[in-house]
């Protein structure tokens, strides 16, 4: 489906998460408990424990920048100067612009955990690791938030969509990096496609006509994973 060429739409909008709390209950998701489960008082305590000591130090970050689409088909997106292939463009194919993202909890919170792993408070360490995996998330939910202010009449945001998930192959890190300067909140990508602070999550929000997004809906719908923890 070819669209109208263009740059970038925006400049990079680089967005602090300065006093943001993950929810314990995506903590306690993190460490395995399913939904309405009932936690250890001793691992909850563990998580309240860290969420009031480690709170004041956490840095999360995000940053996001504007494209408009090109060209999509269910395999293919093309956006200025990239183009994303695997099942990307099947979840993003109605989209006009894509907002290619960023979303780090910090290198504080991924230094605790190894601190505690070191001293040999596993329990401790999985309890950051854990902080730190729900703090992310909690950022790229800040992200989609500012991303709706900017949204014209009529239209909407779809989910998110990371390399590595939803058949987008994880080797498409390197093209969603190279749209964005990832130093600008203190990320790098390693030549594992592992990202440095550990805690960290990119990705691309498609933005496109309300009806449309709308009708692609939810893709956890059609997964055969039903039992996923993940499960949106």
């Amino acid at each position: 489906m070819p669209r109208a060429s263009g740059k970038a739409e925006a400049e990079t909008v680089v967005l602090e998460g300065t006093g943001l709390k993950p929810d314990p209950a995506e903590v306690f998701r993190y460490l395995g408990y399913r939904k309405d489960a009932p936690v250890e008082p001793r691992v909850a305590q563990r998580v309240e424990q860290a969420l009031e000591k480690l709170s004041p130090e956490m840095r999360p970050r995000s940053m996001y920048r504007i494209y408009p689409v090109l060209r999509s088909s269910a395999h293919r997106l093309e956006l200025p100067g990239a183009v994303f292939t695997g099942r990307i463009g099947e979840f993003l194919g109605e989209a006009q612009r894509a907002a290619v993202f960023l979303a780090t909890a910090g290198t504080e919170i991924v230094a605790a955990a190894e601190a505690a792993m070191e001293a040999r408070d596993f329990l401790g360490g999985l309890v950051c690791h854990a902080i730190g995996a729900a703090l992310a998330e909690a950022m790229v939910a800040r992200t989609i938030e500012h991303l709706r202010g900017q949204l014209g009449a009529g239209e909407a945001l779809t989910l998110p969509y990371s390399p590595g998930y939803c058949g987008i192959p994880l080797e498409q890190q390197r093209t969603l990096f190279g749209l964005l300067d990832a130093s600008l909140v203190g990320v790098q990508l390693l030549p594992t496609m592992i990202m440095r602070p550990l805690k960290t999550i990119s990705g691309l929000i498609g933005i496109g006509p309300e009806d449309r997004v709308r009708a692609y809906g939810n893709p956890c719908d059609r997964c055969p994973l039903v039992d996923c923890q993940m499960r949106r």
